[in-house]
């Protein structure tokens, strides 16, 4: 009986260290990407961006900030030209308003 309570609990630490190396292991990927992609555009901004635009310096969670909005504008599914077109077969039409031409931008902005 005292064999029955010991070989659970060695299966409870098993199962315990799996989940914990498990989870560093996902959460060190997470990190390394953070690293990865923000260390080269944090370099590149505090270099560039304050003596060329006067703007401050930034930190690395800023960098990695911007950098996934930078990722997340990129990714969307936005259509220029269609977009661009629409706009001047609108214009040449003589009898517009200002009020249609608003709602037909609006049209293509929206998702």
């Amino acid at each position: 009986m005292v064999r029955g309570n010991h070989y659970s609990m060695d299966n409870f630490w098993i199962r315990l260290s799996a989940w914990t190396l498990a989870f560093s292991f996902v959460f060190g990927m997470v990190f390394g990407l953070f690293f990865i992609a923000s260390v080269p555009f944090w370099l590149l901004w505090n270099w560039l961006i304050p003596s060329i635009f006067g703007l401050p310096s930034i930190t690395l969670l800023q960098a990695f900030g911007l950098w996934l909005f930078l990722v997340l504008i990129r990714s969307t599914k936005f259509n220029y030209s269609k977009t661009f077109n629409n706009t001047q077969e609108v214009l040449n039409q003589e009898d517009l308003e200002w009020d249609n031409l608003f709602n037909q931008i609006k049209k293509n902005y929206m998702a």
